[in-house]
Protein backbone atom coordinates (compact mmCIF):
# COMPACT_ATOMS: atom_id res chain seq x y z
CA UNK A 1 0.00 0.00 0.00
CA UNK A 2 1.39 3.27 -0.91
CA UNK A 3 2.58 5.45 1.99
CA UNK A 4 1.04 8.67 3.02
CA UNK A 5 4.03 10.83 1.80
CA UNK A 6 4.48 8.67 -1.42
CA UNK A 7 0.68 9.25 -2.27
CA UNK A 8 1.29 13.34 -1.63
CA UNK A 9 4.21 12.97 -3.76
CA UNK A 10 2.10 11.46 -6.73
CA UNK A 11 -0.47 14.31 -6.32
CA UNK A 12 1.84 17.00 -6.02
CA UNK A 13 3.55 15.58 -9.47
CA UNK A 14 -0.14 15.41 -11.38
CA UNK A 15 -0.99 19.03 -9.90
CA UNK A 16 2.00 20.49 -11.65
CA UNK A 17 1.79 18.45 -14.39
CA UNK A 18 -1.36 20.10 -15.52
CA UNK A 19 -0.21 23.34 -13.99
CA UNK A 20 2.16 23.53 -16.57
CA UNK A 21 0.37 22.16 -19.71
CA UNK A 22 0.38 24.40 -22.30
CA UNK A 23 -2.93 26.15 -23.11
CA UNK A 24 -3.23 26.70 -27.00
CA UNK A 25 -5.98 28.39 -28.42
CA UNK A 26 -7.35 29.86 -25.69
CA UNK A 27 -7.84 33.70 -26.28
CA UNK A 28 -4.27 33.94 -28.26
CA UNK A 29 -5.15 35.78 -31.39
CA UNK A 30 -4.18 33.80 -34.85
CA UNK A 31 -5.67 31.19 -37.79
CA UNK A 32 -6.38 27.64 -37.05
CA UNK A 33 -7.79 24.65 -38.74
CA UNK A 34 -10.26 21.77 -37.78
CA UNK A 35 -12.17 18.98 -38.25
CA UNK A 36 -14.71 16.57 -36.90
CA UNK A 37 -16.49 13.44 -37.30
CA UNK A 38 -19.86 11.98 -35.13
CA UNK A 39 -22.82 10.71 -34.59
CA UNK A 40 -26.00 12.29 -36.14
CA UNK A 41 -29.49 12.03 -34.27
CA UNK A 42 -32.34 13.44 -36.84
CA UNK A 43 -35.72 14.64 -35.43
CA UNK A 44 -38.46 13.09 -36.70
CA UNK A 45 -39.85 14.70 -39.97
CA UNK A 46 -43.59 16.08 -40.40
CA UNK A 47 -43.73 16.93 -43.97
CA UNK A 48 -46.86 18.19 -44.95
CA UNK A 49 -48.90 19.74 -48.13
CA UNK A 50 -51.47 18.81 -50.41
CA UNK A 51 -51.10 15.36 -52.29
CA UNK A 52 -53.47 14.39 -54.51
CA UNK A 53 -55.75 17.36 -54.19
CA UNK A 54 -56.10 16.71 -50.58
CA UNK A 55 -54.10 18.25 -47.59
CA UNK A 56 -51.69 14.60 -45.89
CA UNK A 57 -48.77 14.18 -44.37
CA UNK A 58 -45.64 12.30 -44.25
CA UNK A 59 -44.04 11.49 -41.17
CA UNK A 60 -40.42 10.13 -40.72
CA UNK A 61 -38.72 8.78 -38.68
CA UNK A 62 -34.50 8.32 -38.98
CA UNK A 63 -31.88 5.80 -38.22
CA UNK A 64 -29.16 7.60 -36.34
CA UNK A 65 -26.56 8.93 -38.84
CA UNK A 66 -22.96 10.16 -38.93
CA UNK A 67 -21.45 13.80 -39.75
CA UNK A 68 -17.95 15.14 -40.54
CA UNK A 69 -17.36 19.03 -41.29
CA UNK A 70 -13.90 21.29 -41.14
CA UNK A 71 -13.63 24.89 -41.02
CA UNK A 72 -11.33 27.83 -41.18
CA UNK A 73 -11.37 30.10 -38.40
CA UNK A 74 -9.72 32.75 -36.92
CA UNK A 75 -9.50 34.19 -32.78
CA UNK A 76 -9.41 37.81 -32.35
CA UNK A 77 -8.14 37.77 -28.67
CA UNK A 78 -9.36 37.83 -25.14
CA UNK A 79 -11.71 40.76 -24.28
CA UNK A 80 -11.82 40.53 -20.31
CA UNK A 81 -12.24 36.62 -19.57
CA UNK A 82 -13.63 35.58 -22.96
CA UNK A 83 -12.16 34.95 -26.10
CA UNK A 84 -13.35 35.39 -29.57
CA UNK A 85 -13.22 33.23 -32.17
CA UNK A 86 -14.73 33.57 -35.73
CA UNK A 87 -15.16 30.68 -38.44
CA UNK A 88 -15.92 29.22 -41.51
CA UNK A 89 -17.50 25.72 -41.58
CA UNK A 90 -18.42 22.97 -44.27
CA UNK A 91 -20.05 19.89 -42.93
CA UNK A 92 -22.00 16.74 -44.12
CA UNK A 93 -25.20 14.82 -42.43
CA UNK A 94 -27.04 11.56 -43.32
CA UNK A 95 -29.30 9.36 -41.99
CA UNK A 96 -31.33 6.70 -43.26
CA UNK A 97 -34.78 6.31 -43.16
CA UNK A 98 -36.18 4.15 -40.21
CA UNK A 99 -40.10 4.30 -40.56
CA UNK A 100 -42.43 6.61 -42.81
CA UNK A 101 -46.42 7.30 -41.55
CA UNK A 102 -48.50 8.20 -45.01
CA UNK A 103 -51.89 10.47 -43.64
CA UNK A 104 -53.69 8.99 -46.27
CA UNK A 105 -53.21 5.60 -45.90
CA UNK A 106 -54.04 5.35 -41.81
CA UNK A 107 -51.95 5.45 -38.80
CA UNK A 108 -50.02 2.28 -39.76
CA UNK A 109 -46.22 2.48 -40.90
CA UNK A 110 -45.49 1.63 -44.38
CA UNK A 111 -44.03 -1.04 -45.79
CA UNK A 112 -40.75 -1.42 -48.22
CA UNK A 113 -39.43 1.80 -46.48
CA UNK A 114 -35.64 2.90 -48.20
CA UNK A 115 -33.66 5.85 -48.59
CA UNK A 116 -31.88 8.81 -46.79
CA UNK A 117 -31.76 12.56 -45.76
CA UNK A 118 -28.45 14.20 -46.04
CA UNK A 119 -27.55 18.00 -45.90
CA UNK A 120 -24.28 19.65 -46.74
CA UNK A 121 -24.33 22.89 -44.97
CA UNK A 122 -22.15 26.28 -45.24
CA UNK A 123 -22.60 28.28 -41.56
CA UNK A 124 -20.56 31.31 -40.88
CA UNK A 125 -19.82 30.93 -36.99
CA UNK A 126 -19.14 33.04 -33.72
CA UNK A 127 -17.97 31.14 -30.77
CA UNK A 128 -16.74 32.53 -27.71
CA UNK A 129 -14.05 30.42 -25.10
CA UNK A 130 -14.03 30.43 -21.46
CA UNK A 131 -10.08 29.75 -20.54
CA UNK A 132 -9.71 28.11 -17.01
CA UNK A 133 -6.82 29.20 -15.01
CA UNK A 134 -4.07 26.49 -14.71
CA UNK A 135 -5.88 23.84 -16.70
CA UNK A 136 -5.29 23.08 -20.46
CA UNK A 137 -9.69 22.67 -20.78
CA UNK A 138 -11.12 25.18 -22.24
CA UNK A 139 -15.31 25.34 -22.52
CA UNK A 140 -17.02 27.03 -25.40
CA UNK A 141 -20.15 28.42 -26.46
CA UNK A 142 -21.48 29.98 -30.13
CA UNK A 143 -24.06 29.86 -32.75
CA UNK A 144 -23.58 29.80 -36.76
CA UNK A 145 -25.94 30.76 -39.52
CA UNK A 146 -25.47 29.89 -43.10
CA UNK A 147 -27.08 27.66 -46.11
CA UNK A 148 -27.81 24.18 -46.31
CA UNK A 149 -28.08 21.95 -49.59
CA UNK A 150 -30.83 19.50 -48.40
CA UNK A 151 -31.39 15.84 -50.79
CA UNK A 152 -34.47 13.79 -49.91
CA UNK A 153 -34.33 10.32 -51.25
CA UNK A 154 -36.71 7.85 -49.89
CA UNK A 155 -39.48 5.19 -51.01
CA UNK A 156 -42.42 3.72 -49.41
CA UNK A 157 -45.43 1.16 -49.94
CA UNK A 158 -45.26 -0.25 -53.85
CA UNK A 159 -42.85 2.47 -54.78
CA UNK A 160 -43.77 5.85 -54.08
CA UNK A 161 -41.02 8.64 -53.69
CA UNK A 162 -40.22 11.40 -52.31
CA UNK A 163 -36.97 12.97 -54.00
CA UNK A 164 -35.77 15.89 -54.46
CA UNK A 165 -33.00 18.70 -53.76
CA UNK A 166 -33.60 22.24 -51.97
CA UNK A 167 -30.83 24.97 -50.76
CA UNK A 168 -32.73 26.80 -47.53
CA UNK A 169 -31.39 28.70 -44.83
CA UNK A 170 -29.96 27.14 -41.99
CA UNK A 171 -28.96 27.75 -37.83
CA UNK A 172 -27.24 25.69 -35.53
CA UNK A 173 -26.20 25.98 -31.69
CA UNK A 174 -23.01 24.80 -30.46
CA UNK A 175 -21.54 23.83 -27.05
CA UNK A 176 -18.76 21.88 -26.06
CA UNK A 177 -14.41 21.96 -24.68
CA UNK A 178 -11.72 21.43 -26.02
CA UNK A 179 -8.40 19.75 -24.07
CA UNK A 180 -4.57 21.51 -25.33
CA UNK A 181 -2.51 18.58 -26.53
CA UNK A 182 0.30 21.09 -27.45
CA UNK A 183 0.70 24.39 -27.87
CA UNK A 184 -0.52 23.95 -31.59
CA UNK A 185 -2.81 21.39 -31.30
CA UNK A 186 -6.15 20.46 -29.18
CA UNK A 187 -9.24 17.77 -29.10
CA UNK A 188 -12.92 18.73 -29.25
CA UNK A 189 -15.99 17.45 -28.10
CA UNK A 190 -18.92 19.23 -28.73
CA UNK A 191 -22.68 19.08 -29.08
CA UNK A 192 -24.51 20.60 -31.86
CA UNK A 193 -27.87 21.60 -32.80
CA UNK A 194 -28.64 22.36 -36.44
CA UNK A 195 -31.92 23.36 -37.92
CA UNK A 196 -32.81 23.91 -41.94
CA UNK A 197 -35.87 25.69 -42.36
CA UNK A 198 -38.40 25.39 -45.05
CA UNK A 199 -37.22 22.11 -46.52
CA UNK A 200 -39.29 21.20 -49.69
CA UNK A 201 -39.68 17.94 -51.79
CA UNK A 202 -41.74 16.53 -53.92
CA UNK A 203 -43.85 13.43 -53.85
CA UNK A 204 -43.32 11.21 -56.82
CA UNK A 205 -46.10 7.82 -57.69
CA UNK A 206 -45.08 4.92 -59.45
CA UNK A 207 -46.02 5.85 -62.51
CA UNK A 208 -43.84 9.08 -62.53
CA UNK A 209 -46.54 11.52 -61.99
CA UNK A 210 -45.33 14.26 -59.10
CA UNK A 211 -48.65 13.89 -56.65
CA UNK A 212 -48.24 16.94 -54.75
CA UNK A 213 -45.12 18.94 -53.04
CA UNK A 214 -44.17 19.33 -48.78
CA UNK A 215 -42.11 21.06 -46.91
CA UNK A 216 -41.02 20.68 -43.25
CA UNK A 217 -38.44 22.41 -40.96
CA UNK A 218 -35.41 19.75 -40.58
CA UNK A 219 -33.39 19.44 -37.55
CA UNK A 220 -30.58 17.37 -35.80
CA UNK A 221 -28.38 16.90 -33.24
CA UNK A 222 -24.82 15.74 -33.37
CA UNK A 223 -21.98 14.74 -30.77
CA UNK A 224 -18.96 15.51 -32.49
CA UNK A 225 -15.20 14.65 -31.68
CA UNK A 226 -12.86 16.84 -33.62
CA UNK A 227 -9.09 18.41 -33.80
CA UNK A 228 -8.18 21.86 -33.96
CA UNK A 229 -4.60 23.20 -35.09
CA UNK A 230 -3.62 26.53 -34.85
CA UNK A 231 -1.07 28.08 -37.75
Amino acid sequence: MPTPSRTSAVLALILATLAGAPVANAGEPGFYGSVFVGGNFAGDADFSGTIGGNPQTVQNEYDTGYAVGASLGKSWGTFGAVGIRTEIEASYRSNDVDEIFFSGNGPAAEINVDGDSSSTSIFGNVLVDLPLAGIPVTPYAGFGLGIAFTQQDFVYGPGVRVSDSDEVFTGQLIAGASYDISDRLALTLDGRYQRAFGVESRRVAPNGNVTGVIEDDLDSFTVALGLRMKF
